[in-house]
């Protein structure tokens, strides 16, 4: 007798257990797709307000472009940020940031052959930011057309041969992110570089009025820091026409490269790139929105997440 009551016992036993871990089973299933579903809510919710933040930076580059067209610098209205702003389940804050005030790495190839006056501009920015200039020979040969590579450059037998293997792209840059595929940029160069150049279409102009110290160093011979820093006014310089610039380079003895009639400069921007920032339940989301100014107004060209 005693012998069956200790079996019932332990079947009693084995039944409770069972029954817990089932209960808990579903509780932990509810849960996982409580989780679930709410990450798809926030996520939604979450690219609604980004598009919403996009269509205000879009309304900021209409109201500034109507105010004062063909001039842009780092005081327009387009570069006040969005201050931080509390909605359902968090809080989204914005920004714009201009994307031309850099030296284009685009400029440097034109219809697959190189363009000699982009190369020394390019040559100048990485002696500017403490670069070996010879960089310049890998940075052509990646976006140039042909497979014969420059003294210090690289191509397709050399690419492959590295670990992983790998093509030289041959084409313009996609994204300034391409440059640590690049022989003989490494991480330190890189971020060097990245605050300094960009990858925009072959035909946008620099803008003087946004460009960095370096960048200006970049565009004109002879130029150093000190005075670039102050035709950079802190970041503030406001120059009505390309002819201001030149008139103040005059000023200072020196001259732009390639003369008053060169190239791929302005103090006008074209490319604009809207962040737009979204914490839901504590959890942060980007977006980017990469927009462009034309002949007949403003167009969002690319969208992306994360970190930019």
């Amino acid at each position: 007798m005693k012998q069956q009551r200790g079996v019932a016992l332990i079947v009693a036993v084995l039944l409770v257990a069972l029954a817990t871990l089932i209960v808990a089973s579903l509780i932990d299933t509810t849960d996982l797709a409580f989780a679930r579903t709410r990450n798809a809510v926030r996520e939604q919710q979450a690219h609604a307000y980004a598009r919403g933040l996009e269509t205000w930076a879009l309304d900021w580059l209409r109201r500034d472009q109507n105010e004062e067209p063909g001039i842009d610098s780092n005081g327009d209205l387009w570069a006040r940020p969005l201050p931080p702003m509390d909605v359902p389940g968090g809080r989204i804050s914005g920004r714009l940031r201009e994307r031309n005030g850099c030296f284009n790495l685009n400029h440097l190839v034109v219809n697959g052959v190189e363009d000699a006056l982009a190369r020394r501009r390019f040559e100048r920015l990485l002696r500017a930011l403490k670069l070996d200039p010879a960089l310049a020979d890998a940075v052509v040969d990646w976006a140039d057309t042909d497979q014969e590579p420059a003294p210090r450059g690289a191509e397709d037998m050399a690419y492959l041969l590295a670990n992983p293997p790998r093509r030289a792209a041959n084409q313009g840059f996609a994204h300034v992110s391409e440059l640590r595929l690049v022989r003989g940029i490494d991480q330190a160069a890189l971020r060097a570089l990245e605050a300094h150049v960009c990858a925009n279409p072959a035909n946008t102009p620099i803008n003087v009025n946004t460009a960095t110290p370096q960048v200006l160093m970049s565009l004109v011979e002879n130029l150093d820091e000190a005075r670039a820093r102050k035709l950079n006014d802190d970041g503030n310089a406001r120059m009505t026409s390309i002819e201001a610039f030149d008139a103040k380079l005059t000023q200072l003895g020196l001259a732009r490269d390639g003369g008053p009639t060169g190239p791929g400069v302005g103090v006008a921007s074209t490319q604009f790139q809207a962040e737009a920032v979204v914490e839901l339940d504590g959890i942060p989301f980007r977006y980017y929105s990469r927009i462009e100014r034309g002949a007949r107004g403003h167009a969002v060209r690319a969208r992306s997440r994360g970190v930019d």
